[in-house]
């Protein structure tokens, strides 16, 4: 009985809002963003010229955030989004992660699925079974530099 208790708890417990797991995005030769729901569609990312599109908005990222984009030699970079929590918990987002499997640290970039807003940078470094994800502290010229080159296409 107390199993049975233990087990419907646990089936309660574990909706998308208690339980979360963010969703992973492929990415065509194309730069098409696979795996989002029609609403954000098209999504798109250029790596050459560090832009990203989400439906109707369209980031070119400022030259203070190529850095993240550039820094390591062989970049490996991959896409999670997550949309089907409450947004009164967090916005709807998109993570690019940015690493080189020959260093033991990335980078982290979180964006607003639907604003393009950017919410946070972190970096991520790995040591041993631990993983430490410092902020990144950007200047306000940078975060104003990237807020204004968000725009809206029709």
């Amino acid at each position: 009985m107390k199993t049975l208790l233990i087990l419907i708890s646990f089936l309660f417990l574990t909706n998308s809002n208690v339980v979360h797991q963010d969703t992973p995005l492929q990415i065509d030769k194309k730069g098409n963003l696979i795996g989002l729901p029609k609403e954000f569609s098209p999504a798109k990312f250029d790596l050459n010229k560090k832009k990203l599109r989400i439906n109707d908005k369209e980031i070119v990222f400022p030259k203070c955030l190529n850095y993240y984009f550039e820094e390591h030699k062989n970049p490996k970079i991959n896409f999670l989004a997550s949309w089907y929590h409450s947004k009164e918990i967090m916005p709807y987002y998109l993570i690019i992660n940015i690493h080189d499997n020959d260093v033991n640290y990335g980078y982290k970039i979180l964006v607003d699925l639907e604003t393009l807003d950017l919410i946070y940078l972190n970096k991520f470094i790995r040591e041993g079974n631990t993983t430490y994800n410092p902020k990144v502290e950007l200047t306000e010229e940078c975060l104003t530099e990237y807020k204004s080159g968000i725009k809206t296409l029709n």
